[in-house]
């Protein structure tokens, strides 16, 4: 929910401001960070692990992913467009 929330919030500010989405123009792993921290609380809920140490896990690996992005400027592959005889 909050990965929904953050990257929602986010399209929505860009919208307003009438401006692309900064998520879907600049191919930075956004989403994926918070996603892969999103699963890791998943996983030590589901494991027995005491919530916090979920919680510790997930925001740690979101948070680690997202600084090694922004340093080493890690990028999504772009979507190609298809032409008309690519189909």
């Amino acid at each position: 929910m909050g990965m929904v929330t953050a990257v929602f919030g986010g399209v929505l500010r860009d919208i307003v401001c009438n401006e692309i989405p900064k998520a879907f123009r600049d191919h930075r792993p956004y989403a994926v960070c918070s996603f892969a921290g999103g699963w890791l609380v998943v996983i030590a809920q589901a494991s027995g692990a005491p919530p916090w140490v979920g919680l510790a896990a997930g925001a740690g690996t979101a948070t680690l992913l997202r600084t090694l992005a922004l340093l080493s400027g890690w990028t999504l592959p772009a979507w190609r467009s298809m032409g008309s005889g690519e189909r």
